[in-house]
């Protein structure tokens, strides 16, 4: 996924549980064997096979709404509805990484993920209009002049905790996008493709699962041959700019050497794209099975400090 960076400052929460994680190099690479519902409980009371398999098939349709929703340019449309509440207990912090950066707390993601996105968007359109008087700056238009970037969900593995109250997941996630490029009042697109994986941890709040953190790791992110996008070019007609411009390729401002903005934060693992001289690594960590939140992973990928339950 293409994240462009913003400022803002993230929230803080007073009742909290450490949870802290040395920063590393190489991951921590856990091949857990998988465990009975007895192993698991270790006495305590367990959620029914029929509750583990409804929030299974609730947690793969939630990853697949932040899917679609970023495939159609509605960031801030699936914060809104799909991710904690910005006033619940998890709000402070919700993250959403990437091997360069972890956007912390739901007020940055909202505004480097969500409004951010949405500008560019507007300015898009903006571009768009000034050249295609038949494309109109209304509302309508919204996400016509931008990007299209989808990624899927793929070899989904769930593990719903054992007190019902959290979930993880890991996925591959490969997907598509064609960008748009403005130049001399003219237009030339331009393709990519996208092998990453996602991580998550996903809370019930209110009775409904909800996003809580993401995280990304990219393995092969390659620009696509002019040729992929012809048929798209001809069809501009006048609008086209009609030369080759310097490809695309690896995820924008991902791994390059920026200062982190406010309410950034550095990961603690920065997994590595895809070389002849990279180790076989797995990340992120499949879910493992678990009774509460405490005894798992944390997709966060950072040091943080998370509220009581």
């Amino acid at each position: 996924m293409k994240i462009r960076l913003s400022i803002c400052a993230a929230t803080c929460a007073a009742f909290v549980t450490t949870i802290a994680m040395s920063a590393e190099t190489q991951p921590r690479m856990d091949f857990a064997p998988l465990k009975s519902d007895a192993a698991v409980a270790e006495g305590r009371s367990m959620i029914s096979d029929g509750e583990r398999a409804v929030d299974t098939i609730a947690i793969q349709s939630l990853m697949s709404r932040h899917e679609f929703m970023h495939a159609a340019g509605r960031n801030l449309e699936e914060l809104d509805n799909y991710w904690v509440r910005s006033d619940g207990k998890f709000a402070a912090t919700a993250t959403f990484g990437s091997p360069a950066w972890v956007m912390y707390g739901l007020d940055v993601i909202r505004n480097a993920y969500g409004m951010k996105s949405r500008g560019d968007a507007e300015a898009a359109l903006d571009k768009l209009s000034a050249i295609d008087p038949k494309v109109g700056k209304v509302p309508a238009n919204f996400g016509a002049g931008a990007e299209w970037v989808m990624h899927t969900s793929t070899t989904p593995v769930i593990e719903i905790a054992g007190d019902g109250k959290t979930a993880q997941g890991a996925w591959y996630s490969p997907g598509i996008g064609v960008m748009p490029l403005y130049q001399d009042g003219k237009i030339h697109l331009q393709s990519m493709m996208f092998f990453e994986k996602y991580g998550g941890d996903f809370v019930k709040e209110d009775g409904v699962w909800k996003i809580w953190h993401l995280q990304m790791a990219y393995d092969f992110v390659p620009g696509l041959p002019d040729t992929m996008v012809a048929q798209l070019n001809a069809q501009l007609g006048d609008l086209a700019l009609g030369k080759p411009l310097k490809a695309l390729g690896g995820e924008a401002g991902e791994r390059s050497d920026f200062k982190l903005p406010p309410g950034f934060r550095k990961p603690l693992y920065s997994y590595p794209a895809y070389s002849p001289q990279r180790a076989a690594v797995i990340w992120p960590n499949l879910p493992r099975p678990y009774y509460t939140f405490g005894e798992t992973y944390n997709n966060c990928n950072c040091e943080q400090e998370l509220p009581h339950w």
